[in-house]
């Protein structure tokens, strides 16, 4: 097995481990985590469609923690403005 092969089986195991939890948040992390392996990976192999779908992902994942924690932050905000 390729060294290159374990960064992808990492991978694998972050997503499969994403679909576990229970926490978007949480599932969003992990996932963010292992889209990078995959990223990693899919140069390493040179295969455009998996680095370049799991690099998009990143940044979805990102846009929605940053809109949850921006959502949370406002939500704060006019609870102690009542």
């Amino acid at each position: 097995m390729n060294w290159y092969e374990v960064i992808g089986i990492i991978a694998t195991l972050f997503v499969l481990l994403s679909f576990l939890m229970k926490d978007v948040k949480v599932i969003r992390i992990i996932n963010i985590i292992g889209c990078i392996f995959f990223v990693v990976y899919g140069i390493l192999i040179g295969s455009l469609s998996t680095w370049l779908l799991n690099g998009i992902l990143i940044f979805i994942h990102i846009y929605y923690l940053v809109k949850f924690y921006m959502d949370k932050k406002k939500n704060e905000i006019l609870e102690t403005k009542k």
